[in-house]
Order: structure tokens, then sequence, then C-alpha cells
């Protein structure tokens, strides 16, 4: 997971204040992933937000163009909010955030589970079930095979990291030895 700028995080956070006090919660979240896709999509559009050197006048064109009735009010002042505060190459990051915010309203926590083997989606499903059930959430898993794990796992949920994988448990028995 990559670390977000205080500011984004923020910002993240003052947009879901409004959107959840005007009841529009679903809309701007929608809009919100929407723009990720779009940034996530078009190297153009992200190298535009991320580019202040352009004349403002300039610069609401194309957000004008771009984003007016195509997202929600609230979006689209927000967008134009950060456009004059000279952060809207925080969109993606904010966005994110966002997204966080609104997965932890909904009880939804994301992990990733890496293994030295193949897991299948029914595993996988599986211990998120198990770990739902333990922790009161619904988890969602992502999972990546890594053979550098030499066998075993390692599974990261929110901000704990439980590695059962067999080069964890080598360089442990090395330190051990080492430590004497």
């Amino acid at each position: 997971m990559k670390l977000r700028s205080r500011a984004a995080c923020r910002y993240a956070k003052a947009l879901h204040d409004l959107a959840a006090e005007a009841t529009v919660l679903d809309a701007v979240s929608a809009d919100m992933q929407s723009l990720r896709r779009s940034l996530d999509a078009s190297p153009e559009l992200k190298a535009f937000v991320a580019n202040d050197l352009l004349p403002a006048n300039a610069r609401e064109r194309v957000l004008t163009a771009l984003f007016s009735g195509r997202v929600h009010p609230l979006v689209w002042r927000f967008v134009r909010f950060l456009e004059s505060k000279r952060r809207l190459g925080l969109l993606d990051e904010i966005g994110a955030d966002f997204q966080d915010q609104e997965e932890a309203r909904k009880g939804i926590l994301r992990g990733s589970l890496e293994s030295a083997f193949p897991v299948s989606a029914s595993e996988a499903g599986e211990l998120a079930g198990r770990l739902g059930g333990r922790w009161g959430r619904n988890v969602i898993l992502a999972t990546e095979e890594r053979p550098d794990l030499l066998g075993g796992g390692r599974l990261q949920v929110g901000d704990k990291v439980y590695d059962f994988s067999l080069s964890a448990r080598l360089r442990m028995l090395r330190q051990t030895m080492m430590a004497g």
C-alpha cells in the first residue's frame, strides 16, 4: 500500500464528511472511483492534473469540458476547489483515501495474501470468510504467487502482517544462530 500525503487524507475526509452530511455518499463515491479509473487509463489526464504550469483560465476550460455536468455537483465543486488551491495533482490519492473511508464505513477490510504456491479463488474466499468472522468485518483478499517465499505465505490485513513463510522462518533461524 502506497503512503498518502497528509493533505490528501484531510481533503478526502472533508469530502467524505460533506457527502455524508448531504446524504450523497454513493453518488460521490461512484464519481471518485470513476475519476481514479480515468486517471489510471489516461496518462495525458494524469499529466494534466499534475501540471500547474498552464494558465488558470486554460485549466478551468479543460476541467469544465471534462467534468462539468458529468459528475455530481459536489464532486465538481471539489475539483474546482482543488484546482484553486493548486492541489489537483492529489486527486488520485484523495480518491484512494476516500475509497478507504467508504469501505471502512461499510465494514470492508482489504488485505493481501502472498503465497509460495498458487491459491485458488475458493481457498482465498474461505480464508477471507474466516478472517471476517474473526474480526466482524467483510474481508477482501488479493492473492499473489511469490515463489521466493519458498513455502507457506504472508498475510497482510490492514496494518497487521502475519508472515508464516518458510523464508521468514529460515531468516529467523539464521538470526538466532548468529546471535549464539
